[in-house]
């Protein structure tokens, strides 16, 4: 018997004989709340639950959306640039309205003729010398216009329109071609104007430059494609001064473009003793030469 006297000792029970009298007892092991088992827990979403990609359609107006984007995009771009050119044109219009000053550039084309020049290119014998020659030409000016006055600079190119035989050993097939260039100050009057039209005079000042070429047949064919340093002909530069007149007219077909014609006369100064190239070949020209230019010719304004 315990003291209390309430039970015996070995029939107390088990708090009571550890001491811990009316406290309760933990629950036996079998009583813990076990862990879940492995197929209470929460497993995940089944596949066929999770999200799936947009269909093809969605990603077809996806990437129209984007396209649209970029051309919107686009086009804001490309209006201001569109917008400071439509706003030069219209100075450039008013401009030539108003007499207020602005630049053209001007390209022509025609034919050039030397109807009185003695053309030797073999030898200073009269025999060998042919009366004139006719060439093909192109221009590009960049003029200044205010009001009736116009100057500038430019230049001019011509070649012959055929080659010629040249002195030689008839296998060496030799051939002799010329070139002028011509770098010249412009100056003109416009004293006929109207909307549409303009008629113009002036004047022209620079430099000639008549390049003489020979050339054989080895030359123009080479046997190989082995490239030589140097020119593959003989040739002479003369150089000289030139002065001429000219007159021409534009007609205004758009706005800051025109449409016209012109006639220029050109005297050159060349010297008197023509160049001898090393294979005793001479140049073609010498002293004053004649020079007669007709072409068309094409202009666009542009406002400053």
């Amino acid at each position: 018997m315990n003291p209390g006297g309430r039970y015996p000792t070995s029939r107390a029970p088990t708090n009571v004989r550890a001491g811990e009298g009316e406290r309760a007892s933990p629950p036996p092991l079998r009583q813990r709340a076990s862990p879940p088992s492995l197929r209470q827990r929460a497993s995940p979403p089944p596949l066929r639950q999770r999200a799936s990609p947009p269909p093809l359609r969605q990603g077809a107006a996806a990437a129209r959306a984007a396209a649209c984007g970029t051309a919107v995009a686009a086009l804001l771009l490309a209006t201001p640039g569109r917008a400071d050119e439509s706003r030069a044109a219209r100075r450039a219009a008013a401009a030539r309205e108003q007499d207020r000053p602005y630049t053209m550039v001007e390209v022509s084309g025609g034919v050039m003729t030397l109807p009185g020049a003695d053309v030797c290119p073999v030898s200073l014998s009269p025999d060998t010398c042919e009366q004139g020659e006719t060439s093909v030409s192109f221009g590009i000016h960049n003029l200044y216009r205010w009001g009736d006055i116009g100057f500038g600079a430019g230049i001019f190119w011509a070649a012959t329109l055929s080659t010629e035989a040249a002195r030689g050993a008839p296998e060496l097939e030799r051939d002799h071609a010329r070139r002028y260039f011509m770098l010249d100050g412009a100056f003109r009057y416009y004293g006929i104007r109207t909307k549409t039209w303009e008629w113009w005079a002036g004047a022209t000042l620079g430099g000639i430059v008549v390049n003489d070429s020979w050339s054989v047949k080895a030359d123009r064919e080479p046997y190989s494609d082995t490239a030589y340093v140097g020119p593959r002909s003989v040739t002479i530069g003369t150089e000289g001064v030139a002065a001429g007149l000219a007159i021409g007219g534009e007609w205004t077909f758009a706005d800051n473009w025109s449409l016209g014609s012109h006639l220029r006369y050109s005297s050159w100064f060349l010297p008197e003793q023509r160049k001898v190239s090393p294979t005793g070949d001479r140049a073609s020209l010498s002293e004053r030469v004649d020079m007669f230019n007709i072409g068309v010719l094409i202009a666009y304004r542009v406002a400053l």
